[in-house]
């Protein structure tokens, strides 16, 4: 039985089958309206989620099954041990897709699951987002998926991680450009931090400026945790972060004169870390992007479902 907990377990192959089904149902969706007849997953939502709801809801529909949406806070996980709703939730479904606050409980998740699990993300990974930034990279980029360079610009987190380990698997360059990482225990992840140090496609660097030039693509992401942009408590720690990543904000003076995508993967706040002007500037492809959501989940589901 396979799970989706992040890329890692993944090879060159999977990952290319995934992206070339996604392709598939995306180009022809009458030939796969049946794949999942009768098939029903159960979608657990302790994490919020626009893209991630709709785009697995949705997918499961146009695939011919049923999806069903489960609220962490109004359902009797927050009764009882995460172990013992798993085991009887998992007897009723063919596959899990869990959007969970920490990496800890997806273990659990998976651990108890008589079904597969996907990772609809954690605050370590979004394997779900890196399958769709990379069939959007594909998509927008003419030539070798091996010869695009993509930067990304902002933190280091579940995000970053994911496109670490896609692109290492796939030999596409990236350029993370990001302040220096503490070790908070909650986004770092040592097999990724190996794969900085190590990879000969895979570069760190504090200089924004630097990291743009070249670039085919330039990808942003939230600095603050969505949970955690509007509440007061998180007020000061919040105006701390925004001060010190201003210099990574993607504006017109950064990426002027750069020809390249912009991507963003959303939810998008307005003057943190992108300008609004960028948002529908030419270039940007952040809305594209947002609908491959669709796509990707259809290309891993069919995938993880022996399809």
């Amino acid at each position: 039985m396979k799970h989706l907990p992040n890329l890692k377990q993944l090879s060159s192959t999977d990952l290319q089958l995934i992206l070339e089904l996604a392709t598939a149902v995306k180009t022809s969706p009458a030939d796969y309206h049946q794949a999942l007849h009768r098939q029903s997953m159960a979608m657990l939502f302790q994490k919020t989620s626009t893209r991630t709801r709709v785009s697995f809801e949705v997918a499961m529909t146009e695939l011919g099954g049923h999806a069903i949406y489960i609220d962490w806070l109004s359902s009797n996980f927050m009764l009882s041990g995460i172990e013992h709703e798993i085991q009887y939730l998992s007897r009723n479904v063919q596959v899990i897709m869990a959007r969970l606050m920490h990496n800890s409980d997806l273990e659990k998740v998976i651990g108890a699951s008589q079904v597969p699990v996907i990772n609809g993300c954690c605050d370590r990974f979004h394997p779900c987002q890196a399958l769709t930034d990379i069939l959007t990279v594909a998509e927008h980029f003419e030539g070798p998926l091996a010869d695009a360079k993509l930067t990304y610009l902002g933190v280091q987190n579940n995000v970053s991680n994911s496109l670490v380990l896609i692109c290492h698997a796939l030999g596409i360059s990236l350029t993370l450009a990001t302040p220096v990482l503490a070790n908070n225990g909650e986004n770092m992840d040592s097999d990724v931090q190996k794969i900085i140090t190590d990879s000969a496609t895979i570069i760190h660097s504090t200089d924004p400026q630097a990291a743009v030039q070249g670039a085919d693509f330039v990808y942003t992401d939230t600095w603050v945790d969505m949970e955690y942009f509007n509440n007061p408590d998180y007020a000061d720690q919040n105006a701390t972060t925004l001060k010190k990543m201003q210099p990574y904000q993607l504006n017109g003076d950064l990426l002027r004169g750069i020809d390249c995508k912009i991507m963003h993967d959303m939810p998008i706040h307005d003057g943190f870390e992108i300008s609004a002007e960028m948002v529908s500037d030419p270039r940007s492809i952040i809305y594209q992007q947002a609908e491959n959501r669709l796509h990707a989940q259809k290309g891993l589901l069919l995938w993880l479902l022996g399809h």
